[in-house]
């Protein structure tokens, strides 16, 4: 049965190819593997970080700086500052879907802020609700038992504020904590781990098992359900504090990052969170620093060409390790996959 909000039919509406959707509203769309990204209309997005996904019966938008996203309808509605009615309008009339009652399409102009939008005003997570998720119990700390000392595992756990949580299927999905360099903790991304050392995918994340604590706790009713979330916080990056004076080593992922420390422990492991973070306003907490950056071998020219045009926030050396040290056909090749095949401890 069709759904029916006033004369639309949001079940169709919502059913056309959100990335056709994104071209006709203007949108500059770049390929990332199987899907699709573009600039956020949710929040001041300088690099594309919503992703189209479409296929197997899924057709939506989300974005993975701000944790926000939704149907086609949201997405134009958002796009383009109209109301429900005015999307479903322009939805209609643009894809030819019929309407009970035909209306001409007239939605009233992009409304154009007549000064500066106000500086947003973040949510941070209290921190005691951190703590209280810290343990070596979780799946990555699983896998590094098994190649580590229990003792350093413990350390680097500490160190980073490593947790558990408990998501779908999986009781021991790993918790790791963006805190700023003011101790303030800004979210809590959500992964689980292959723990069978028999599988090929040991130590590699879940298909689907991604989540950001933050954006859950506030549809719960735990934090406020208005919580705007810090985007542009390193992971570790409370750690540059606590140590000023270390070589800093910038990573991808946050399980590089700890693999990295737990390898290499005198120098301080921090990472962006994904390939679009690294950016001038994320990387202000390494000003002045001597920074080894060591990007995932798909990620090589792109970091490279970055870092180059930042050479007065601090002082980077790029190492293309994963370049040298990958097998021929792994493009996914990173700095904890090297770790992980050295199958000895390096300290």
């Amino acid at each position: 049965m069709n759904t029916r909000h006033g004369h639309f039919d949001t079940r169709r509406l919502n059913a056309i190819p959100i990335t056709e959707v994104a071209r006709r509203l203007g949108c500059q769309l770049r390929r990332v593997g199987a899907r699709h990204v573009t600039h956020c209309p949710w929040h001041d997005d300088h690099h594309p970080s919503l992703s189209l996904v479409e296929g197997t019966g899924k057709n939506y938008c989300h974005c993975f700086s701000c944790g926000r996203g939704g149907s086609v309808i949201d997405f134009a509605m958002h796009h383009e500052q109209w109301s429900f009615q005015e999307a479903c309008q322009w939805l209609s009339t643009e894809f030819g879907i019929s309407t009970t009652v035909p209306a001409p399409f007239t939605p009233r102009p992009k409304r154009k802020p007549e000064a500066a939008p106000p500086e947003p005003v973040y949510t941070y997570i209290p921190r005691e609700m951190a703590d209280r998720l810290v343990t070596t119990e979780n799946s990555l700390c699983r896998c590094l038992m098994r190649m580590f000392r229990p003792e350093a595992v413990e350390w680097v756990t500490e160190e980073y504020r490593l947790g558990a949580y408990a998501m779908g299927s999986h009781d021991d999905c790993t918790v790791y904590p963006s805190i700023d360099r003011h101790g303030r903790v800004c979210n809590l991304k959500v992964q689980h781990y292959q723990t069978d050392p028999a599988s090929p995918r040991f130590a590699h994340t879940t298909p689907g098992t991604c989540y950001w604590l933050g954006s859950i706790w506030a549809r719960q009713g735990l934090l406020p359900r208005s919580a705007l979330f810090q985007s542009k916080c390193i992971f570790g990056e409370h750690l540059l504090t606590r140590y000023p004076d270390t070589l800093v080593v910038l990573v991808e992922s946050p399980k590089n990052a700890i693999f990295g420390a737990l390898a290499f422990p005198r120098w301080t492991w921090v990472a962006t969170g994904n390939k679009g973070m690294l950016r001038r306003e994320v990387l202000q907490p390494l000003q002045g620093r001597d920074v080894i950056v060591i990007p995932d071998r798909d990620a090589i020219p792109e970091w490279t060409a970055a870092v180059g045009k930042m050479a007065d926030l601090a002082n980077f050396t790029v190492f293309d390790i994963c370049r040298q040290m990958a097998p021929e056909d792994e493009l996914k090749f990173d700095i904890a996959d090297y770790i992980q095949q050295q199958h000895a401890l390096p300290f």
